[in-house]
């Protein structure tokens, strides 16, 4: 009775809450999504768990090298901004819900968001509320402007079709001054789709600007964008508004370089239709760090 005892003793320390937490959770298995695990000596492996039991996950690298780690050599792991494609591995875009500035039709995971920056005096935040709920915003921080003239701005965006190769979305922008006297804010509600994969894209978008307190809204504006993969970690990008009662054709087009989980764009404004002087282009820079 005295070993029947010991062993049961053993058994509950084992099975007891402070025992379990020291086991890191299970990567999922799936032949697709990409992960990275890191092992208590430091070392980071990435590829996609194929088979995952109490004391060993078993891992395909992009090489199709399978290797089986022992769970008690795991310390975490996260899952990569990545898939493994013609056996090699291939980085996923981590900012694929806008372009420069227009916004996809992409929403972003549920937990998932990001911090960007326009500029470096416009910095912005992202969230996934969840899986077709985002929701960002942002203010100005202009060196010189008192913090009730600065700008601001929130931007819900919902989610109504989601499939590999379409997208389609509602939402607004609304912003304004601060605490600026003159009290001024609007926005605008819009809709996009995007046509395509997260590599190759083409998207379109419709808005209805307004303003609070005027009563109706002016004339629609519409914006052309698109994005295609020219490398691992390059991505060509361009977009062209139309805005209301303009004839001038404002557009942006230049290069993102992302890696996991930073992606910065650099690029070019020039203003279709209107004489901008001897050096035609404003350049614009912005970055975007996931999580």
């Amino acid at each position: 009775m005295k070993h029947g005892a010991h062993a049961l003793a053993g058994l509950l320390l084992l099975l007891s809450p402070a025992a379990l937490a020291q086991q890191p959770r299970l990567p999922p298995v799936d032949s697709v999504k990409v992960v990275t695990l890191r092992l208590k000596d430091g070392t980071e492996l990435v590829g996609r768990v194929v088979a995952a039991t109490d004391s060993s996950v078993a891992l395909v690298t992009a090489a199709g090298l399978q290797v089986k780690v022992p769970r008690s050599a795991l310390v975490s792991w996260r899952a990569g901004s990545a898939a493994i494609v013609g056996g090699r591995l291939v980085r996923a875009d981590p900012n694929v819900s806008r372009l420069f500035f227009a916004p996809t039709a992409r929403t972003l995971p549920a937990g998932d968001g990001y911090f960007g920056d326009y500029y470096l005096f416009f910095p912005v935040v992202g969230y996934g509320v969840t899986d077709r709920v985002t929701l960002s915003g942002g203010m100005s921080l202009i060196p010189g402007v008192s913090l009730g003239d600065q700008l601001y701005f929130i931007a819900p965006k919902v989610g109504l079709v989601r499939t590999p190769s379409l997208a389609l979305a509602v939402g607004a922008l609304y912003g304004g001054a601060a605490l600026a006297s003159e009290g001024v804010s609007g926005g605008v509600a819009f809709a996009v789709g995007t046509a395509g994969s997260e590599d190759h894209a083409i998207t379109l978008g419709l808005g209805w600007p307004f303003v609070v307190g005027s009563g109706g809204t002016t004339n629609p504006w519409a914006m052309l964008g698109g994005e295609t993969r020219l490398s691992d970690r390059t991505k060509l990008l361009a977009e062209v508004w139309k805005l209301p009662a303009a004839d001038e054709l404002p557009g942006v087009f230049g290069l993102r370089f992302f890696g996991e989980r930073l992606a910065v764009d650099f690029g070019l404004i020039h203003v279709f239709g209107a004489d901008m002087g001897s050096w035609p282009f404003v350049p614009w820079l912005d970055f975007v760090v996931h999580w």
